[in-house]
C-alpha cells in the first residue's frame, strides 16, 4: 500500500507559474486518515481509507510528489502541534492522540474509547529513507510537542492538566519519560482543565503552556541535575491571562514575546465553537530570562481570525500568519457552511508587541491547518487537510506554497499533495 500511495500522489502533477525559489530545502506534513473533517460536527467518520498516517517530506525543488513518507499514527483530534522537528532538521517526533481506527469503527465516539500513549521518534536524515528510531510512552491523548533549543529534549501535554508535563531526553533514542505535576491552583468553575499547547524558548530551557479553559499562559523554567537530565520544573514569573480559549501559542524567535491564538471557544459559547465571529491574538512580553523576578505582561491584542487553530512566526519576527477554518468544516447541507477558508497575515512590532492585519485571502479549502513560514520570510506553506473537489478515494490533501510580503498575500498555484487529513506542517532549512 504504501508504494501504491506513492504512486498515486506522484500522478497529481500541477503546471505552476514562476514563483521566486523559497529557502527551505524540505517540508514535512503530517497527515491523519482516520476521520472526515465533518466528524467534528455529525460524529461519523466517514468511509474507511485504504491507507495509513502518513509523515511527508517534500523536496521543494520537486513539490509534485514526496521525496520520502512513512507510516506515523497520529490524530487530527488535537492542535495541529502534534510533531516537532530537531533544531538541526535531522529528526521529527510525532505524538499520537488517538490510537489508530479500528475495524468496524464509524463513530468518532469509537475513536475516543482508544487513547494514544505513544511518543515516536522520526530519523530524517536521509529524507528519501525515513527510519522510526525509537518509541516511548507519554501520558494519555498527548495534545502537543516541542524541541528545547538544544535538541536534546523533548516536551509534551496531555489532554488535561492531571497529565501534568512530560519531559524526554533525545539521542540516538529516548530516555526514560519524566513526568511532572503543573501545581495548578484547583479551579471548580471549569468542567475540566485542558492544557493544549507547549512551547520551548527558542534559547532557554523555558517552556510555555497553554491552559485553554483557564484563559491562561504558564511558563515554567526546567531544572536539569548533574548529569543533564530534566528533574523538575518550576513557575517561572506570573500567570497571564488571554482572551478565550488560547489553542496556538508560539515564542517569536527572539524569545521576547510569546503571541497566542485565542479561538474565543468555551461551554458558554454557543456550539462551544461558535457561530460566525472572530479570534482574537493576544502579545505577551516575556520576562528576560535572566531577571530576578520574572515578570511577563500583555502588550497588543488584535482580532484574529475566525477559527484561527493554526499559527506561524516568520523568521525575522516581522509577521505573524493564521490560517483561519471558519466554517468549513461543518456538513455541506448546514446552512451555516461555507466553503471558504482564510489566512490572515499580521504585522508584529518587535519592540512594543503591537500587531496590525495587513490581508485576510480566502480560498475554497476544507479545514486548513498546519502553517509555516519558509526560512527566508517570503512564502508561507498552508496545509490543507481535504480539498472539496478531490476526486482520488485517499490524496485528497495538499500543502500549497504562498508567498508573502509587506503587502500581502499571493496564493500561488503550487501544490504539494497528500493524503487527506493534513494538519501538521513544518520545514527544514
Amino acid at each position: 500500500m504504501r508504494n501504491a500511495l506513492a504512486a498515486v500522489i506522484s500522478l497529481v502533477l500541477l503546471s505552476s507559474p514562476a514563483v521566486a525559489e523559497p529557502a527551505a530545502r524540505y517540508v514535512l506534513g503530517l497527515s491523519d486518515l482516520d476521520m472526515a473533517g465533518t466528524a467534528y460536527e455529525d460524529g461519523q467518520l466517514g468511509v474507511p481509507l485504504d491507507a495509513k498516517d502518513t509523515l511527508l517530506v517534500f523536496d521543494t525543488s520537486q513539490p509534485d510528489r514526496p521525496l520520502g513518507l512513512i507510516d506515523a499514527p497520529n490524530s487530527v483530534f488535537s492542535p495541529p502541534e502534534v510533531m516537532d522537528i530537531s533544531p538541526d532538521g535531522t529528526r521529527a517526533v510525532v505524538v499520537e492522540t488517538l490510537q489508530q481506527r479500528r475495524d468496524g469503527q464509524t463513530k468518532l465516539a469509537e475513536l475516543e474509547e482508544n487513547p494514544g500513549t505513544a511518543l515516536r521518534l522520526y530519523d530524517l536524515s536521509d529524507p528519501a529513507q525515513l527510519k522510526l528510531i525509537a518509541e516511548t510512552e507519554v501520558p494519555a491523548r498527548p495534545q502537543a510537542v516541542s524541541f528545547n533549543a538544544a535538541g536534546d529534549m523533548v516536551a509534551v501535554v496531555g489532554l488535561t492538566s492531571d497529565n501534568g508535563l512530560t519531559l524526554v531526553e533525545v539521542d540516538e533514542g529516548f530516555g526514560t519519560p519524566q513526568t511532572f505535576s503543573l501545581n495548578l491552583t484547583d479551579r471548580g468553575d471549569i468542567p475540566f482543565d485542558l492544557a493544549h499547547n507547549v512551547q520551548f524558548h527558542p534559547t532557554e530551557d523555558i517552556l510555555a503552556v497553554n491552559l485553554t479553559l483557564r484563559n491562561q499562559v504558564v511558563f515554567y523554567r526546567v531544572g536539569r541535575d548533574d548529569a543533564g537530565g530534566p528533574n523538575g520544573i518550576t513557575q517561572w514569573g506570573n500567570l497571564v491571562a488571554t482572551n478565550k480559549f488560547p489553542m496556538g501559542g508560539l515564542f517569536t524567535p527572539n524569545g521576547r514575546h510569546y503571541i497566542t491564538s485565542d479561538l474565543m471557544w468555551g461551554a458558554d459559547v454557543q456550539r462551544f465553537y461558535g457561530i460566525v465571529g472572530q479570534g482574537t491574538l493576544t502579545s505577551i512580553r516575556v520576562a528576560e530570562p535572566d531577571a530576578a523576578e520574572p515578570a511577563h505582561f500583555i502588550q497588543g491584542i488584535q482580532t484574529g481570525g475566525f477559527q484561527a487553530e493554526t499559527l506561524a512566526i516568520s523568521p525575522d519576527g516581522s509577521m505573524i500568519a493564521t490560517s483561519n477554518l471558519r466554517t468549513t468544516g461543518l456538513p455541506q447541507d448546514n446552512a451555516l457552511f461555507d466553503a471558504a477558508a482564510s489566512v490572515s497575515l499580521y504585522a508584529l512590532d518587535a519592540e512594543t508587541g503591537g500587531m496590525t492585519l495587513i490581508e485576510e485571502e480566502f480560498f475554497d479549502a476544507h479545514l486548513p491547518q498546519g502553517l509555516a513560514f519558509d526560512p527566508g520570510g517570503d512564502h508561507l506553506y498552508v496545509g490543507v487537510n481535504e480539498y472539496f473537489d478531490a476526486t482520488d478515494p485517499v490524496t485528497r490533501a495538499g500543502i500549497e506554497l504562498w508567498e508573502v510580503s509587506t503587502e500581502g498575500l499571493d496564493r500561488t498555484s503550487i501544490r504539494m499533495p497528500a493524503p487527506r487529513g493534513v494538519h501538521v506542517v513544518r520545514v527544514i532549512e
